[in-house]
């Protein structure tokens, strides 16, 4: 019995460690992407594309590992709950490093062009994308499932970044001095978007953090979530569109992002 109980440790370890270095791996990706926007620079962009291989694979190897212990081991409680959320994990962080490989994409494409830097809002938007990646690392290295809760907060602040840079691309679409093309203009929003969807994912690996700590699936706090959202809301002075309109859009991208987490073969 002790035997069996050292060997489901050794392979609870083993599969944590891959799952902490799929995150390295991610975070690199995410990191470079975004030096590669930034400085318009198609060859490190390049790299993030070619170095996704070894992320996919990854991903294969995590999930083989996690239905191995659970045909050979059969674990129960919180051990189960690592499991299970492990499988629900890397799904999100492979999608995040896809969403890394799409901007490094779109920084090839813009390259030698101004519309990342007439479009404040972007960078900005990436620090706090960025943050809310390793804020969701550390919160699992850490197991701190208190952490976990605050990052919650942090959905309805991703689909608001959004909607500002958004507003910003029209009202630099309709200044001649603010040097922005409509084609520049898409290639910002993909990378909104983009950023959007790795903010969001963070906050799902912090959900599964959650999860296997207390044993409670953050659903259950989906209502203290949303009034905290409204109550955010409701003190922000209204910006170029008016509240209606700001509504309209931020559940709009709630939906597109609903929809894509079906594509993707999650609830």
């Amino acid at each position: 019995m002790q035997q069996q109980a050292n060997y489901l440790q050794q392979l609870l370890v083993s599969l944590r460690t891959r799952l902490l270095v799929m995150c390295a791996s991610v975070g690199i990706a995410l990191e470079e992407a975004g030096k590669a926007m930034a400085a318009g620079d198609p060859g490190r962009a390049a790299s993030v594309i070619e170095n996704d291989a070894a992320v996919d694979a990854l991903e294969n190897e995590i999930d083989e590992m996690a239905l191995l212990l659970l045909a050979r081991t059969q674990p129960v409680a919180r051990d189960l709950r690592f499991v299970v959320s492990a499988l629900r994990m890397v799904v999100d962080l492979e999608r995040i490093g896809d969403e890394a490989v799409s901007m490094a994409e779109q920084a090839i494409l813009m390259q030698d062009k101004p519309g990342f830097g007439v479009i404040p809002h972007v960078r900005e938007m990436f620090y706090k994308a960025s943050e809310a990646f390793d804020r969701a690392v550390r919160v699992f290295r850490e197991n701190n499932a208190e952490e976990a809760l605050h990052m919650l907060r942090g959905d309805e602040e991703a689909v608001q970044s959004e909607v500002r840079i958004i507003q910003q691309i029209m009202e630099s679409l309709s200044d001649p001095d603010a040097n922005l093309q409509p084609y520049q203009a898409m290639h910002v929003i993909l990378v909104a978007r983009s950023l959007t969807r790795v903010w969001r994912r963070s906050i799902n690996i912090a959900e599964q953090v959650y999860f296997i700590s207390q044993g409670e699936s953050v659903k259950h706090k989906a209502e203290e979530r949303g009034g905290e959202a409204q109550n955010a809301s409701a003190a922000k002075p209204a910006d170029v569109t008016g509240p209606a309109e700001q509504e309209n859009t931020g559940s709009a991208i709630h939906r597109a992002d609903d929809e894509d987490e079906d594509m993707d073969g999650r609830g």
